[in-house]
Order: C-alpha cells, then sequence, then structure tokens
C-alpha cells in the first residue's frame, strides 16, 4: 500500500477512534444524570431520557458542540453535561467560558421541580444560621441537603458568619440576570449567601482583550460544605457569581 494510502486508513482510524471514544464519555455522563436523579429518571432509550412516569424527553447526543452563548441560550440534555463541576480548592480562575451548570436545559428541571409560575413548586422552611427561615425545594431531598450544609457552616468560626447572613435568597420565580432563561433559583434548589462579601462578574469591568477579571473573597471552608452535599459553586464559573451555589448532582464526577 503506497505511503498516501497508510496515511489516509490511519488518519480515518483515528477519526474514527477519537468519535468512539467522545461517545463514550457522552453516554457516561447521560448515565450519571440518571443516576443522579432516582426518583424521576428511568433510563435511556436511544437519543430518548425515559422518565419514572413513562415520559420521553430528547437528549441531543452525538451532536457537534456548538459555540458556548449558543448552547447557553439553547441547550439540550447532553449540553447542559459537557462541562463536568471540579470539587475542591481551585488552582486558579476558570478558563474562558468554563461555566459547568450554567449551560442547562430549562425543560429538564422544570419537569422535575414544578413550574413557579404555575405554583408548581413545593418548598418548605429551613433554619439558616440561626438568624433566617428560607424556603426550598423538598424535591430530590434539597431542603435536607442544605440543613446539613447550615449546621455544618455554624461549626466554623465565627468571622465566616460576615459571608453566610444574610443570605441573599432562595426560592425566586425569576431569570438569570444576563439571560432572561430560568434560573435554578426559580425551583427553589439554589441559595446566594451574603451579597456584601461576594464578587459578581457583571459587576467587574472587562479588561481591553475581552476578558472579565475574575474575584473571590468567599473561603474555601464554605465552598468545600456545599460541595459535600453536591452544590455547585458559581465562583468555578467563567462568569463567576462567589455568592450562588446550587444542587446540581449530575456534574459532580
Amino acid at each position: 500500500m503506497p505511503n498516501s494510502g497508510r496515511r489516509a486508513l490511519l488518519a480515518g482510524f483515528l477519526a474514527a477512534a477519537g468519535t468512539a471514544r467522545a461517545a463514550g464519555v457522552e453516554a457516561a455522563r447521560i448515565a450519571r444524570l440518571v443516576r443522579a436523579y432516582p426518583d424521576h429518571l428511568a433510563g435511556v432509550e436511544g437519543d430518548l431520557l425515559v422518565w419514572r412516569d413513562g415520559a420521553r424527553m430528547p437528549i441531543g447526543a452525538g451532536l457537534p458542540e456548538r459555540p458556548f452563548e449558543v448552547m447557553l441560550h439553547d441547550a439540550t440534555v447532553a449540553d447542559g453535561l459537557r462541562q463536568p463541576y471540579r470539587p475542591g480548592p481551585t488552582d486558579g480562575p476558570p478558563p474562558r467560558d468554563f461555566s459547568p451548570g450554567r449551560i442547562r436545559n430549562a425543560a429538564l428541571f422544570t419537569r422535575m421541580y414544578g413550574d413557579c409560575h404555575g405554583g408548581g413548586v413545593s418548598p418548605r422552611g429551613v433554619a439558616w444560621m440561626g438568624r433566617q427561615r428560607l424556603p426550598v425545594t423538598t424535591v430530590n431531598g434539597v431542603a435536607d441537603r442544605l440543613e446539613r450544609i447550615a449546621a455544618s457552616l455554624e461549626g466554623l468560626p465565627d468571622r465566616f458568619q460576615a459571608y453566610l447572613v444574610p443570605s441573599a435568597g432562595t426560592l425566586s420565580c425569576r431569570g438569570v440576570a444576563d439571560t432572561g432563561l430560568v434560573s435554578m433559583h426559580a425551583f427553589g434548589a439554589a441559595i446566594d449567601i451574603n451579597t456584601r462579601n461576594s464578587d459578581y462578574w457583571h459587576w467587574a469591568r472587562a479588561r481591553g482583550d475581552g476578558e472579565i477579571p475574575y474575584r473571590n473573597r468567599i473561603p474555601f471552608e464554605i465552598v468545600e460544605a456545599f460541595e459535600a452535599e453536591q452544590f455547585i459553586w458559581g465562583g468555578k464559573w467563567y462568569h463567576y457569581d462567589t455568592m450562588h451555589f446550587e444542587y446540581r448532582p449530575e456534574l459532580f464526577d
């Protein structure tokens, strides 16, 4: 076989291997999604997510990755799994457009938690740091998890209180500030801690090259308590929101 033929054959083999590897990674992420929400999801049939009540929902598996802004505004279920969350201490600012959890399929979570506009969300009060009572969804045990987080945080030294209270809120039937898309706050599955000692990318002035300068003042001990209950932290987003935590178990490896 001529050298050109061998090169073409090798290129084809490597391309096929890369495609198979990508499909395997995506399948593992979808399987993790099903495991993360056992009360709601029963499995997968082809490119359909199967719900416990028999409903089917398109996944969008096997499609090429689109630009971040496109996925942010029009996410498939598969798009929402492309960026896994990395628990533990950070080793620097997040890379550009690495914001695991910001890309999410609204239909998935609305079906799971209920539509706040239609009164479909069923919260209960959770005591927060002995100072507030916050409405939090009972779906997926989120309220129970936040109670355990609060108990863990109450064991920290008093200096941490300045970051935690007052909470800026949990359940709020509103969209995300920069996109207008449904927020996890609309489901009662998110919490914002004290804004006074938090940082938010919209408050920062972009540099001349368009990059957003990263800033964070939240101690890792606080982040660690949330991550132990599979809440992701907005401080690990390129579009950072360091006051923000939301329950997203499907994104944890």
